[in-house]
């Protein structure tokens, strides 16, 4: 329960609605309750009229009143059950779409190691299927808890007013039925928690399974992929057919309690009216108020298996707000400089025993281009990702200009390094917009020149809406090439001081890279440039190689000085020559 509470209490915004909503409940309780017991007295005045031998007409005047009251009872029960259901929509939906934008924006605060731990799939999950159960939940269970409560105290009291000794048989069913809901309720948790996480390994196959179609055509993993999909499938089967049951086995229970209830009133009952204890009126309204009371207990125990069920969704939810977002308490303002970057004996590991980097110096001038070479895992992208703090060090230090990039705002950093990378992300919308994308108030004018200098102005055009043209599915339609060229083009719109490109240009052909380096040299003029490339002409033109093996700056210099010194660079260019990549 202590996630209900936690989530009530960030939801003290929707306190007003909701007491308003118990208020509601209350007065719709409060008609429905007192409508059996006049319904007894119709029943009392009928009775006592035939044996007086009146006529219909005679019977049915001295009831009017009686009738009327109780059209006004069920019109105001139907009123203020409206009003709660009306409230309770609204209510609903604003405390899960509190939650859901809080989530939302705490992802964007996590660290990249959460996600390389968690599946996409899992995390989309939570994010819809886990939040639209609250929500259900919601709608159904605030009202119809509040409801069966009051419900069900105010038919016990009446109940114990017309015949204490018919209610407590009542009591007694209803303490039965109340020990099943706590037994099933215990187990239905742990079923709806292993139920959602197995959702959301389903979701994660369909993930995988869709952005990796191409790939497992082209190995003709059909049959591999079907199969592991279809083991998930199943064991989703198995976990939902469990929770179903689960969610089942309660109502039917309850019920066959209710039954034994109603047989048992009814022979009481029928013993008490025959001795004259009792009128036929008030065994007729003691029905009406066993029903008040079983019907609730029956939507009780659904409500309370969906509760279980909001629980553990509840849980995979904070999970992932109490993860511990990124620290960043940076606040210096940085002033336009050069941008000389510095590792100074930088260590870094995903784990603090494994380091993938110790004690790396090195130091990028500013305005000079620098290529970053060396073999497959050897440690080029983690320098930009800890260049662009997606990681953070564990120990030592990384300057712009002389400040330490922790004590700049991430938001700030990222305004001054800008990066392509070679996997493109193009998200719904215009091309126009996804190139404004680092800069939203972009003039049309601005997006025309950056995309000619990406040279992706002459494709553009040749499409049906030009730069209006809609993208969806990550622009599927659009060659690796083509969305390549897109992302150069964001980045040079952005204008950033330095430039990151992890082999930006590994997926656009010879002749648009002639044309792209010639754009690349005018933007990285007078700017810092990190390049992540396996071409030659990268390799040669930059101003300075880092040659980086195992995670360590093993050489450093320029093509002509590292060739000259017959090293690790040589190995590799020579490699390069035969048709190897660098």
């Amino acid at each position: 329960m202590k996630v209900f509470k936690r989530f009530l209490y960030e939801s003290k915004s929707q306190w007003g609605w909701l007491v308003g909503i118990f208020f509601a409940l209350i007065l719709a309780a409060c008609f429905e309750i007192m409508a059996p017991r006049l319904l007894g007295q119709i029943v009392d005045a009928i009775v006592q009229g035939l044996r007086n031998n009146q006529d219909i007409a005679r019977i049915i005047d001295n009831t009017t009143d009686t009738i009327l009251m109780l059209i006004i009872l069920y019109t105001g029960h139907a009123i203020f059950t409206y009003i709660s259901e009306y409230i309770i929509a609204g209510v609903a939906e604003n405390m899960v779409l509190d939650l859901r934008n809080r989530v939302s924006q705490y992802l964007y605060r996590l660290p990249m190691s959460y996600f390389n731990t968690h599946n996409r799939g899992d995390l989309l999950s939570r994010i819809t299927s886990d939040l639209d159960s609250i929500s259900e939940t919601l709608r159904e269970g605030i009202p119809g808890l509040i409801s069966s409560f009051i419900g069900i105290i105010g038919a016990i009291a009446m109940m114990l007013w017309i015949s204490p000794l018919l209610a407590s048989i009542i009591l007694g069913v209803i303490i039965l039925g109340v020990i099943g809901l706590v037994i099933t309720s215990k187990k239905a948790r742990t079923i709806y928690l292993r139920n959602q996480e197995a959702l959301g390994a389903v979701n994660s196959g369909i993930e995988e399974l869709i952005s990796g179609k191409q790939i497992v055509q082209a190995f003709n993993l059909e049959t591999v992929t079907s199969n592991n999909l279809n083991q998930l499938n199943h064991n989703l089967f198995i976990h939902e057919r469990r929770s179903g049951f689960m969610g089942q086995i309660i109502m039917p229970l309850v019920n066959f309690i209710n039954q034994i209830g109603y047989v048992l009133v009814a022979i009481q009952g029928g013993l008490l009216v025959l001795r004259g204890q009792i009128s036929l009126g008030d065994i007729q309204a003691f029905f009406l108020y066993v029903t008040q009371v079983s019907d609730p207990i029956s939507r009780s125990s659904y409500i309370l298996t969906k509760f279980q069920e909001t629980q553990a969704a509840l849980g995979r939810i904070y999970e992932i707000l109490d993860q511990t977002p990124e620290e960043d308490t940076g606040h210096t303002m940085y002033l336009e400089n050069n941008g000389t970057i510095e590792f100074n004996n930088v260590s870094f590991g995903y784990t603090p025993d494994k380091l993938l980097m110790d004690a790396v110096n090195f130091k990028i001038p500013g305005g000079h281009v620098v290529a970053i070479v060396g073999p497959t895992g050897a440690g080029k992208t983690t320098i930009v990702n800890l260049l662009m703090r997606f990681y953070e060090i564990n120990s030592g230090s990384i300057t712009i200009d002389g400040l330490d990039i922790r004590d700049l705002s991430r938001k700030t950093l990222h305004q001054l390094v800008g990066m392509v990378l070679q996997d493109t992300w193009i998200f719904t919308g215009t091309i126009a917009d996804n190139i404004a994308y680092g800069k939203p108030d972009a003039t049309r004018e601005d997006i025309i020149a950056v995309a000619k200098l990406a040279m992706a102005d002459h494709f553009i055009r040749t499409l049906p809406q030009g730069y209006d043209t809609i993208l969806k599915n990550g622009a599927d339609d659009l060659s690796q090439g083509q969305r390549q060229l897109l992302t150069i083009a964001r980045a040079f719109l952005a204008n950033p001081r330095i430039l990151v490109l992890d082999e930006a240009t590994a997926n656009v052909d010879t002749r648009t890279e002639v044309e792209v380096q010639k754009a690349m040299q005018q933007l990285l003029h007078g700017r810092t440039g990190i390049v992540i490339a396996h071409r030659l002409s990268t390799i040669r033109d930059a101003d300075l190689l880092l040659v980086i093996n195992q995670g360590q700056i093993v050489e450093q210099g320029t093509h002509q000085e590292l060739l000259a010194k017959g090293g690790y660079y040589t190995t590799l260019y020579e490699n390069y020559a035969k048709g190897m990549s660098v």
